[in-house]
């Protein structure tokens, strides 16, 4: 299916059409869009990282999904009609433009290769999670961590010297919020990978030394 949606012509109608609308910028953990909220905006994020994320009853952080650079949200909640129920948070420094939604509708109904994009986009987003919901639900605390970090790796890892770095700030905190795990054990797991030279670590930097032996720790589909 994917062979007969337009990608590229529809990623560069995409971009000319934020291009138009100025950027904002934000710091590192400011609340872009809160729970409640009524959407007025489609953001298209330039640089950095924003977390899409609910708090639990007993007031713990669980990460949903993370957006990394050139990514559109919440595009998903304006398509479905439904209303905001989760925080998106800078995990970094970022820099968004914003387009109201009328106009971007408006657009995407006048630009089917923009649409096929989207389209794209959120089909792999949901295949994703779909695998890494299975490994969260049914796994031990091994395979949760080594599930997120393989798949986080997949989105945001860069190769350097047969590595994979994760290219945004990855704390044993941030690792507990994905997993649903408590950061202690987290902290257990990490420990256990790191001295099987399956992962490295220094300070907010996570690096995947082996990615096949991550992932058959996880036993992930792809």
């Amino acid at each position: 299916m994917s062979n007969i949606l337009t990608r590229k012509v529809g990623e560069d109608l995409l971009k000319k059409f934020f291009d138009k609308y100025r950027s904002y910028k934000y710091k590192a953990g400011e609340t872009i869009i809160q729970p409640g909220e009524k959407i007025k905006s489609i953001y298209f994020l330039e640089t950095g990282y924003v977390s899409q994320q609910v708090i639990s009853e007993s007031g713990e952080d669980f990460i949903l999904n993370i957006f990394k650079p050139r990514s559109y949200f919440p595009i998903s909640l304006v398509l479905q009609g439904i209303n905001n129920e989760y925080f998106y948070e800078s995990l970094s420094e970022i820099s968004v433009k914003k387009a109201p939604i009328k106009d971007v509708l408006i657009f995407l109904k006048e630009n089917q290769p923009a649409m096929e994009e989207l389209l794209l986009r959120l089909s792999a987003g949901l295949n994703m999670l779909a695998n890494k919901t299975e490994a969260l639900m049914f796994g031990n605390a091994n395979r949760k961590v080594a599930a997120t970090l393989y798949f986080t790796a997949q989105r945001f890892g860069k190769e350097k010297d047969k590595k994979t770095i994760i290219d945004f700030p990855l704390t044993h905190k941030r690792i507990a919020a994905m997993t649903g795990i408590t950061r202690e054990t987290v902290s257990l797991e990490m420990g256990k990978l790191k001295k099987n030279d399956i992962v490295s670590y220094k300070g907010k930097k996570v690096t995947i030394l082996d990615i096949n032996r991550l992932h058959n720790l996880c036993v992930c589909g792809d």
